[in-house]
This record gives structure tokens, C-alpha cells and sequence, in this order.
């Protein structure tokens, strides 16, 4: 015996959707991601340390702008009369971590700490000062500013290198900069310091 197929239930008046459509969830999950992705990028950038209303008022642009983008896109497609199930909504969170995830990994390469910059553009594995006194794992004291300075200092240590004469103390290699969160490559900030990386081939 054949059944007459269920005809889909209207939107309420006004266009709204009905109370069990998937539709606010699907926005307000969009709202979520894109707050979320948003605290991470101005967080890695270090805005909220010194611009906390500015940071709150980008969070909260970026959650309205998530909920109207989410709200309009998905109703293009339908989604006001869908119902929502535990598979669905399971999907779109996991959609929206894995967005979250991605920009979190994008901002961390993009906006570094001091010592992380150095290590990427200097001394890490690589680069031209990675075998020297100066390099990741042989300077003895690395220094920068907390606030209100962009300087960084690199002292040196480890083995001396063969071919040093004897007696030579190697000079504190003196950067520039060195601002957490930072998008500028690190400078020197000194000619003596310009002059010990040309000797090491650096830049």
C-alpha cells in the first residue's frame, strides 16, 4: 500500500524558520567559528594586551558578521527546512574547529614571538647562524623587551670554533624588531651588529 509523501513544513509567518529548523544552529555555529577564529588571530597578534575594547569590539563584529553570513548562506540552500539532527550538527561543529584550527596555524606562522622569529630567520636549523655562537642552541642569553622596546640581544656560547684567535670575545649580536606578535623581520640594530651578520653571510 502506497502513502502520499509528507509535504515539508512552512516557514513560519514572516519568513522565520520553524522551531525545529537546523537554520539558527548552522548561523549561530558560524557566528561561534568566526569569533573564535578571531580571538585567535588578535591574540597571536597581541592586540587584546594593549587594545582590549578594540579587540572586544573586532570579536564581536566578526561573531555578527559570522551569524548574517551563516544565516544567509545557508537559507540560500534551503537549510530553514531541514531539520536539525545530531549528525548534522556533529558536521558543522566539526567544520568549525577544523576552520578555527587552520587560521590558529596560519596566525602562529604569521605573528611570532621574538625568540620564534629569530629561530625561523636566523638562528634555527638552516639558517646562517645556526652553527656559529649565535646560533638556537649555543647562545648562552637571548634577550627582548616585555613592552614599550623592540630590541633583542643574542649573547654568544657554546664551543669556541676553530680558527677564533685566541683571546677574541665575540660581540652581543644586538637585533631590532623583536616585538612579539610581530610581522617585521628582525633588523640589527647596530653596525656592529649589521657587520657581524654580513661576516656570517646573513641577509
Amino acid at each position: 500500500m502506497e502513502t502520499a509523501p509528507t509535504a515539508a513544513t512552512p516557514d513560519r509567518p514572516g519568513g522565520l524558520p520553524r522551531d525545529d529548523s537546523s537554520l539558527p544552529f548552522l548561523a549561530a555555529t558560524c557566528a561561534v567559528g568566526c569569533m573564535a577564529s578571531a580571538i585567535t588571530v588578535t591574540s597571536h597578534a597581541r592586540l587584546p594586551f594593549d587594545h582590549l575594547w578594540l579587540s572586544g569590539a573586532v570579536w564581536a563584529g566578526a561573531a555578527g558578521i559570522g551569524f548574517a553570513a551563516g544565516w544567509g548562506l545557508f537559507r540560500l540552500f534551503g537549510f530553514q527546512r531541514r531539520t536539525l539532527t545530531p549528525r548534522l550538527a556533529v558536521i558543522s561543529l566539526a567544520l568549525a574547529f577544523a576552520a578555527v584550527w587552520g587560521v590558529n596555524s596560519i596566525s602562529s606562522h604569521i605573528f611570532m614571538s621574538s625568540w620564534a622569529r629569530y629561530e625561523a630567520e636566523l638562528g634555527g636549523p638552516g639558517q646562517c647562524l645556526a652553527a656559529t655562537p649565535y646560533g638556537k642552541d649555543n647562545a648562552s642569553v637571548v634577550t627582548w623587551a616585555a613592552t614599550g622596546d623592540d630590541r633583542m640581544e643574542i649573547w654568544p656560547g657554546g664551543s669556541i670554533p676553530q680558527g677564533t684567535p685566541k683571546g677574541y670575545k665575540y660581540p652581543v649580536l644586538k637585533l631590532t624588531h623583536a616585538v612579539n606578535g610581530g610581522t617585521r623581520p628582525l633588523a640589527p640594530a647596530d653596525d656592529a651588529s649589521r657587520e657581524l651578520l654580513q661576516s656570517y653571510g646573513c641577509r
